[in-house]
C-alpha cells in the first residue's frame, strides 16, 4: 500500500522547485479502483538536485541507477522510485532493454514517449490532485486496453522485455491488446532472447501467477498469459521442451488430452506455488518417446531437462531443485500399489516437498481425467504420518547422541546407529517409544563389541 499522506508531504518539499508526479502503475491502479502496490515518481529535477532538496526533509535518498536518473526515496515504510524526465535512445532492433544513451529533459510529453504503453504513461500531479495524460492512457485504462506509447514496432524493437511486460499486464489486469501493438509484439518476440535471463524468469514467474496480482480483475490471468505466450511463439522459444509436447498423443484409456493440453490443464487447476512443476511435469514424455518409442521413465528424464531449462532461464537454484524434485517424483505410487513401508520412507525422504507433491498429483489427476480425484493414498498416509509420531528427522527420535553414548556407542557408530534407528522407526511404531529405542541402541553397541 502506498502512503498517500507521505506522498503529498514529499510533493510539498519539491514545490516550488518542481511539480512532483506519480506515474505508471500508481495512476493505473487508482483509475482501476484497486489499491496501488508500488510507487514511481518523477519530475524535471535531476537526482543531484533532488538529493539537495531532500537533505533535511526526513526523506532518505539512495542511488539506484544514476545514468538513468533513478534513485530510491524512503521514509519509514514509504518507498518510491524517482526518475528525472528523460528521453532514451536504443540501437535499432536490439531488444537490449537498457538504453544506449539518455538525455534529461524538462518536457513531460517527451518523457511520456519513452514509456511502453499508454496506460503506463499517465501522470498524477500530486499537489494539484489531477491526472496529466499526454498519450490518452486514461481512456485506454477505462477501455481496459494496452496500446503502445509510440510507434509499436519502435516500442518493441527497442526493448524485448516489453513483449513479456505486455503479456504480464494483459494477464494481470485482464486487458486486451490493441491490434497493431499485438502484431508488433509478435514480430519482435524473439528479441526477448537479448534480455538477461534473470529478467526473463522474473517476468515469466509473474505471468504464471498473474491471477494473484488483481484477482478481482482477472481470476484466470495465469491462463490468459500462457496462451498469449504460446500465440506469440514464446513457448517454443523459452520452453521448447514444453512446446515439443504439442500433438503428442497419449493413451485414451487414461487421458482425455494430448500431452501439451494435459500440461496446460494441470497448470490451469494448480495453485501458484506449484505452477512451474505442473506446467513442466511431463516434458520428459517427448524425450522418452524420441529415445525409446514409449514414455517409460519420463519422470526422471523430465526432471533432468527441467533442471537444465530452468537454470538457463535464471530460476534461483533452490527453486529450480524443488521444481525438478516434484517432476522427478510425480509418478510415485501412481497405481497405489507401492508397499506401505516403501511409501513411508519415500514420504519422509521427500518431506520438504510433500505438500506440493500431493497438490501436483491432484492437479495431474484432474488434467488426466477431467475430474477431481478422490483422496490419494499418498495424501492419506502423509496426513496419518504427521499425527502418529512418525519421525521426519533425527531430532524427532525419542533418543539422541548422548543416549547412544550412554548405551556404549562411540565415534561414528553413534551417527550410524541413530540413522538406522530413524530408518526403522519410520515404519516401526514401537521404536518411537524411548525405552524400545534405547534397547535398540544397546543391541547395536553389544553387536559392535
Amino acid at each position: 500500500m502506498v502512503d498517500t499522506a507521505l506522498l503529498k508531504e514529499l510533493a510539498e518539499v519539491f514545490s516550488p522547485e518542481a511539480k512532483l508526479y506519480a506515474v505508471g502503475g500508481f495512476c493505473r491502479d487508482v483509475l482501476l479502483g484497486v489499491a496501488p502496490r508500488d510507487l514511481d515518481i518523477c519530475s524535471k529535477l535531476k537526482v543531484e538536485d533532488v538529493k539537495t532538496l531532500l537533505k533535511s526533509s526526513g526523506f532518505v535518498v539512495s542511488d539506484k541507477c544514476l545514468r538513468l536518473g533513478t534513485v530510491i526515496v524512503r521514509r519509514g515504510n514509504f518507498r518510491a522510485e524517482y526518475t528525472t524526465f528523460r528521453t532514451d535512445s536504443y540501437p535499432e532492433n536490439s531488444g537490449m532493454h537498457a538504453p544506449s544513451s539518455v538525455v534529461f529533459t524538462d518536457d513531460i510529453e517527451a518523457d511520456s514517449a519513452r514509456r511502453d504503453f499508454c496506460c503506463n504513461a499517465v501522470y498524477y500531479d500530486v499537489t494539484a490532485d489531477l491526472f496529466v495524460d499526454p498519450r490518452g492512457g486514461v481512456d485506454d485504462i477505462r477501455k481496459r486496453v494496452l496500446r503502445a506509447a509510440d510507434i509499436p514496432g519502435k516500442v518493441f524493437g527497442e526493448d524485448g522485455l516489453r513483449v513479456l511486460r505486455m503479456v504480464r499486464f494483459a494477464a494481470e489486469l485482464g486487458f486486451d491488446v490493441e491490434e497493431n501493438t499485438y502484431l508488433a509484439a509478435k514480430e519482435n518476440a524473439r528479441l526477448v532472447l537479448d534480455i538477461k535471463k534473470e529478467r526473463i524468469f522474473e517476468e515469466l514467474d509473474k505471468i504464471f501467477k498473474a491471477d494473484t496480482a488483481y484477482p478481482a480483475l482477472n481470476a484466470e490471468g495465469h491462463c490468459k498469459g500462457l496462451l498469449m505466450l504460446d500465440d506469440l511463439g514464446l513457448v517454443d522459444v523459452l520452453l521448447p521442451e514444453l512446446a515439443a509436447l504439442k500433438g503428442l498423443e497419449q493413451s485414451a484409456k487414461y487421458h482425455v488430452y494430448d500431452a501439451y493440453r494435459h500440461s496446460l490443464e494441470a497448470y490451469r487447476v494448480s495453485s501458484p506455488e506449484i505452477r512451474w512443476a505442473a506446467l513442466l511435469h511431463d516434458v520428459g514424455k517427448r524425450i522418452a518417446v524420441d529415445l525409446q518409442g514409449n514414455m517409460h521413465g519420463h519422470d526422471s528424464l523430465g526432471a533432468e531437462a527441467v533442471r537444465t531449462r530452468l537454470a538457463e532461464l535464471g530460476m534461483p537454484p533452490s527453486r529450480m531443485k524443488r521444481v525438478a524434485e516434484l517432476v522427478a517424483c510425480h509418478m510415485v505410487d501412481l497405481k497405489g500399489d507401492m508397499s506401505e513401508n516403501k511409501l513411508r520412507r519415500f514420504i519422509v525422504a521427500h518431506s520438504a516437498v510433500m505438500k506440493d507433491l500431493i497438490a501436483l498429483k491432484y492437479a495431474d489427476c484432474r488434467a488426466t481425467t477431467g475430474h477431481d480425484a478422490e483422496n490419494l493414498r499418498i495424501d492419506r498416509l502423509y496426513r496419518e504420518m504427521r499425527t502418529d509420531g512418525t519421525p521426519f528427522s533425527l531430532a524427532d527420535l525419542p533418543v539422541d547422541g548422548n543416549d547412544a553414548e550412554r548405551a556404549g556407542l562411540k565415534g561414528k557408530a553413534v551417527g550410524e546407529a541413530l540413522k538406522l534407528l530413524f530408518d526403522e522407526a519410520v515404519v516401526n511404531p514401537s521404536l518411537r517409544d524411548r525405552a524400545r529405542a534405547t534397547e535398540f541402541l544397546l543391541r547395536r553397541a553389544k553387536a559392535g563389541e
